[in-house]
């Protein structure tokens, strides 16, 4: 005697003229353009918080009766004017109001807000385009190498500027506040943004090693 099994199809009927790799090429097209419009907008906000950043700054230098510059000196001790105990404490900067600076510490003091700026700013734009590219799936697309090499020294020169410049306006703005009576320090340096810019720097060449390797696998196809 035949025995005869029936079984049930588990798979589900595929509409007609349901076309699902256009639609998953759809699906990942949107996918892609929401992620770009994240990136783009994270680049706006972050040009824009430089931007007024900067904005602050120049009108807090500039906004008084004279130049207001932050200084920066060798420790001293004192006291806090009305202060009930008679505890001490140490200042190493503040701030100084000159009327007339020359006009070296004048631009330096500029350069020390403007400089780092900039640099900041070309460091978003590189970033975007580096970021769009990836998103597309062109890691190794010609060109995401140099992006991260132009990021990388924007950082650096971003940094130099501000400890050089805050130093050269520092020094200037306490020889005429005090006739020359307090010398000032260096500019308090920090060695984050260095190594930044070294890792940035290092990307670079791991993707310059993978564009020449692109480029020799297609000169090979």
């Amino acid at each position: 005697m035949d025995v005869m099994i029936m079984t049930e199809s588990t798979d589900r009927p595929t509409p007609s003229g349901f076309d699902h790799a256009a639609w998953q090429a759809a699906k990942t097209q949107r996918s892609t353009r929401n992620d770009l419009v994240s990136v783009l907008g994270a680049a706006v906000v972050a040009a824009g918080a430089v931007v007024v950043m900067l904005v602050l700054r120049l009108l807090d230098v500039f906004g008084t009766d004279g130049t207001r510059v932050p200084v920066f000196f060798d420790a001293v001790d004192t006291v806090l004017p009305g202060a009930a105990g008679t505890g001490a404490f140490t200042i190493d900067q503040g701030s100084v109001v000159v009327a007339d600076l020359p006009v070296a510490t004048f631009v330096c003091v500029l350069l020390a807000a403007i400089l780092p700026a900039i640099a900041n700013l070309v460091v978003i734009v590189c970033a975007f385009r580096f970021f769009r590219r990836l998103l597309r799936g062109d890691a190794f697309a010609p060109g995401n190498a140099r992006l991260l090499s132009i990021a990388s020294i924007a950082i650096l020169c971003g940094w130099i500027a501000d400890t050089w410049f805050g130093t050269m306006a520092s020094n200037g703005a306490l020889a005429v506040a005090t006739d020359g009576a307090v010398e000032g320090t260096p500019y308090p340096l920090t060695w984050i943004p260095f190594f930044v810019a070294m890792a940035v720097g290092g990307l670079a060449i791991a993707f310059r090693a993978g564009e020449r390797l692109r480029a020799d696998t297609e000169g090979l196809v």
